[in-house]
């Protein structure tokens, strides 16, 4: 009986026909990029989906019995590029706290997102924007501390379209930092306690082949 068999010069079939090469499957090859860099097209690529996010921002520090706000989270911008329109390697940039983001060269290729802004005393900070996509996202921006007291609560962080933002504190507890990519960080509680640090942004490169 007539089998499949793998080895040179590829995966023969029981037709005796053989293929020598991966086929195409549709799943796209997912790069997450935490630091900044350059991204290479590679030879047989036909088109790439970039999401980059900006970082949010630090939750304000409480003072005596008023709590700080909360950090905005950072904007999102969203582009997909079809091979031709990328003739070289693309330079990319990764927002640290409440920077932007970016990937492409200006202007062709372009787009970019802003960092959230941090909290200042009881309010919170405004979330960033993106910009230059075919889809362009505001991070949420931080909320408020609560009213002065010896119990005030700080401000819980800003979301950005893929990251949660940092706790809200309560009795003397420092805010959360942001939990994910662009979440902003939360407010700290009366008395005293510090905002929690806003989470770095991210560039995500999809490619499809």
């Amino acid at each position: 009986m007539a089998t499949t068999t793998i080895g040179a010069p590829g995966v023969t079939f029981p037709d005796a026909s053989v293929q020598a090469s991966a086929g195409a499957t549709g799943i796209p090859v997912l790069n997450v990029y935490t630091s900044s860099s350059t991204w290479t097209k590679p030879a047989t690529i036909k088109a790439i989906k970039v999401t980059v996010v900006g970082g949010g921002a630090n939750g304000a520090n409480a003072s005596g019995t008023a709590g700080g706000g909360g950090g905005g989270g950072g904007g999102t911008s969203v582009k997909t590029y079809p091979a031709p329109s990328l003739p070289g390697p693309q330079p990319y940039t990764v927002g640290g706290a409440a920077s932007s983001s970016s990937f492409g060269v200006a202007p062709a290729t372009v787009i970019s997102a802003t960092g959230g802004a941090g909290g200042s005393g009881r309010n919170g900070g405004s979330g960033g924007i993106g910009s230059g996509g075919s889809l362009n996202l505001g991070g949420s921006g931080g909320t408020a501390a609560s009213s002065p007291s010896s119990q005030a609560e700080g401000g819980g962080g800003g979301n950005s379209s893929i990251g949660g933002g940092g706790a809200s504190s309560a009795a003397s507890t420092a805010g959360g930092a942001g939990r994910a990519y662009g979440g902003g960080g939360g407010g700290g509680a009366a008395a005293s306690a510090g905002g929690g640090a806003g989470a770095a942004g991210v560039v995500i490169v999809e490619e499809f082949y």
